[in-house]
């Protein structure tokens, strides 16, 4: 096998859309450009196989502060062509193609299809494999936008469809349309309410900026007081930040912005709507969400997203779990030192 730089956007999508079951945006070209934008090394490769791409890995480089090293995170990749067969494709050239750029590990995701339910190896292809702390939420729920409007709401929480139809009572209205000082204005002011650090600003600007996203927001009296971004890629909406105003929280604003949101995402002809992103599982426990049965998702109420999950498990969509992030282990030896100047720095 050998390893190919892709360097044409349009065939690199198009081998996505076509040979992966759930191709990611965070391995589309667009989201490329967005890290790219951000300073980011990124490179895009192809792995070769008699001629043919049975892979594909967007990786962005990043440097290790203090070592002079470097890793690659393949966020929700390595993408394969037969996604049960993944771990046979091409894991020695790529990580001898990766030492030759002088990283020592591969941080990779790999895909609920593949290990849904499965453990992660412990080795592949001679390499350790490690558990490490999750970068992309592992955890989500996804809506099926095959079914009816009326299908789609009687799958809801009653308390879910309830503030859909105050939100529209009230006189909320939505509309899609990119406006990045608002969204600032009301990220700011629900960073703060919730506790929560926001990405630079460049990062929502960039995305914003990309034909990846769109915006939507609800109005009240024509003032913007909730917005949502989402992007697209292959079969799927995902919806990735949200905001709102807390001073109309009794308007139940972002309710009605999820469901116009959905609305359109099924008029756009996408398949699925992704919520990108709640509390992963875990065993049934007091302190454990959601106590209604149909709505069941045990999770840790300690857990950085599970302010958000009560929210989207409401709509009613299927949850799926991927195994999280996983270091592959190309210089041990390094690794083993990488490891130890991270952990004296968390404790300073």
């Amino acid at each position: 096998m050998e390893i190919n730089s892709v360097v044409n956007q349009e065939q690199g999508d198009a081998w996505l859309k076509k040979n992966s079951a759930g191709p990611s945006f965070l391995q589309s070209w667009a989201w490329g450009e967005i890290l790219r934008a951000e300073g980011k090394p990124v490179e895009r490769l192809a792995i070769i196989d008699n001629g043919q791409t049975v892979a594909q890995a967007q990786v962005v480089y990043e440097r290790i502060p203090g070592l002079g090293w470097q890793y690659a995170f393949c966020p929700a990749g390595p993408a394969a062509a037969n996604e049960s067969g993944v771990m046979n494709y091409g894991w020695k050239s790529l990580a001898d193609y990766l030492r030759g750029t002088g990283c020592i590990f591969l941080r990779w995701e790999p895909s609920f299809l593949i290990y849904n339910s499965k453990p992660v190896p412990s080795k592949i292809a001679g390499f350790t494999i490690q558990k490490t702390i999750d970068v992309t939420p592992r955890a989500t729920t996804i809506l099926d936008l095959s079914k009816s409007e009326g299908e789609l709401l009687s799958a809801m929480h009653e308390k879910t469809r309830y503030n859909i139809r105050l939100a529209e009572r009230k006189g909320i209205s939505v509309t899609p349309e990119k406006n990045f000082a608002e969204f600032r204005r009301l990220l700011q002011g629900t960073s703060e309410r919730d506790a929560f650090r926001p990405h630079p600003a460049r990062h929502y600007q960039n995305i914003l900026a990309s034909e990846l996203s769109v915006q939507f927001n609800a109005l009240a009296d024509n003032k913007i007081i909730a917005a949502l971004i989402g992007v697209r890629f292959g079969n799927t909406f995902t919806y990735l930040f949200g905001a709102s105003d807390y001073a109309h929280r009794s308007l139940m604003a972002p309710y009605l912005l999820q469901w116009e949101a959905i609305k359109f995402a099924k008029q756009w002809r996408y398949r699925y709507y992704d919520f990108f992103g709640i509390a992963p599982g875990q065993p049934a426990s007091p302190s454990a969400g959601q106590p209604s049965a149909r709505f069941r998702h045990e999770y840790d109420l300690n857990h950085q997203y599970a302010g958000v999950a009560r929210f989207k498990l409401g709509f009613g969509g299927s949850i799926q779990e991927a195994p999280g992030t996983y270091d592959l282990i190309i210089s041990p030896g390094k690794y083993k030192m990488y490891q130890l100047l991270r952990s004296i720095r968390r404790l300073v």
